[in-house]
C-alpha cells in the first residue's frame, strides 16, 4: 500500500474506532436516562464530550490524510493525461487493487457507523424530549396545587429564643 494510502487508512480506522465507542456509549447511557440516574448521566456525557473531541481531531487528521492521497494522485495522473480533478473515485482507483478494496470497504464501514450513530442521537433526543415532557407535566401539576398550601412556617431554633437564667429556670428569685 502506497505510504498516503496506508495513512489514509489508519485515520479511517482511528474514525471508525472512535465512532463505535461513541455508539456503545449512547446505547449504555439509555439505562442511566431512563433510570433517572443522574450521576450516570453525568459520566456518559463526560465521555461522549471526550470521544466527540476526539472525532472531531480525528475527522481532521483523515481530511489531511485525503489532500496528501488526493495530491499524489493528481501528480500521477498528470503524467498519463487523465483527468486532474481529485476526486474520491478516481483517487482510488489510481491506487492498487488491494489497497483501494481495502479503502472502500473503510469507507463503507464509516459511513454504516456514522449512520448508526445518527440514529442514535435522534433516539437519545427523543429519550430526554420524554423526560422534558414528565418533568413539565410534574412541574405543572404541583404548581396547580401550591395556591392550596401555604408555605411552610419557619420553627424556631434553640438559638432565637431568649436567654433564661439559671435561677429563673429552678424558680429562684433573688
Amino acid at each position: 500500500m502506497a505510504p498516503h494510502a496506508a495513512e489514509f487508512a489508519a485515520s479511517v480506522r482511528r474514525e471508525l474506532l472512535l465512532l463505535r465507542d461513541l455508539a456503545a456509549d449512547l446505547i449504555a447511557c439509555r439505562k442511566a436516562l431512563t433510570g433517572s440516574d443522574l450521576e450516570r448521566i453525568y459520566e456518559h456525557v463526560a465521555r461522549q464530550s471526550a470521544l466527540s473531541e476526539q472525532l472531531s481531531a480525528a475527522q481532521q487528521d483523515r481530511r489531511r490524510a485525503w489532500n496528501a492521497l488526493a495530491t499524489a494522485s493528481v501528480s500521477a495522473r498528470k503524467n498519463t493525461g487523465a483527468s486532474i480533478e481529485p476526486d474520491l473515485h478516481s483517487t482510488i482507483n489510481a491506487l492498487d487493487p488491494e489497497s483501494a478494496a481495502e479503502i472502500r470497504s473503510l469507507l463503507t464501514e464509516l459511513a454504516l457507523a456514522e449512520g448508526e450513530v445518527r440514529n442514535l442521537n435522534r433516539i437519545h433526543t427523543l429519550l430526554l424530549d420524554g423526560s422534558r415532557r414528565t418533568l413539565n407535566v410534574l412541574s405543572n401539576a404541583l404548581a396547580a396545587f401550591a395556591p392550596l398550601y401555604a408555605p411552610p412556617t419557619r420553627r424556631p431554633s434553640p438559638s432565637d429564643a431568649p436567654a433564661i437564667h439559671t435561677e429563673e429556670k429552678l424558680g429562684v428569685r433573688a
